[in-house]
């Protein structure tokens, strides 16, 4: 069976890609035909996560493998798409910014009965994908950057924090 999934996100409204991949494929395949299409470091850490139709997260597929059998944490080498993914309108989150909580949606949109499909691949391109690291927003006039005198607080003068902590111990 083909699976026809739909990714988007909010950070950036254009962005579509329609993904073919093959239920019996691996959220692995699945996760290097997003970075690819999204134009991603490789390098980086990234998760899907199996959400209920409210987008809650429920189920965490990691390209991590603890050695250990979990139910919250799965493998994306050794996990199969058709385990967890069945039904129309099934909705997944995939995390590609751990840091700044950035991620894109994922639904599954259509299945169709053929199996000759041997690799992913993106059957529609819409939109640039969000950048991977946000500091690559820095020329994007939309971002607010904190002032020089914003940076630095000051917590008093060191006396003050004797006086609230006391003498430290050598």
């Amino acid at each position: 069976m083909i699976c026809i999934f739909e990714i988007s996100s909010l950070e950036a409204p254009d962005f579509k890609r329609l993904i073919h991949v093959g239920s019996g494929n691996t959220f692995e395949e699945l996760h290097r035909t997003i970075q690819n299409t999204s134009n991603f470091d490789q390098s980086q850490l990234a998760s899907f996560f199996i959400t209920d139709d409210h987008w809650k997260r429920q189920i965490e597929i990691s390209p991590l493998d603890s050695g250990k059998k979990s139910t919250k944490v799965l493998s994306m080498r050794n996990t199969k798409l058709d385990e967890y993914i069945s039904e129309i309108g099934q909705k997944l989150v995939y995390v590609f910014d751990f840091f700044n909580e950035r991620f894109l949606y994922i639904e599954l949109k259509e299945k169709l009965m053929k199996t000759d499909l041997k690799e992913p691949f993106v059957a529609y391109e819409k939109g640039n994908a969000p950048s991977q690291f946000l500091i690559n927003d820095l020329e994007n006039p939309g971002v607010e950057l904190m002032e020089k005198d914003e940076s630095y607080k000051s917590f008093g003068d060191l006396e003050d924090y004797y006086e609230i902590f006391g003498e430290m111990d050598a």
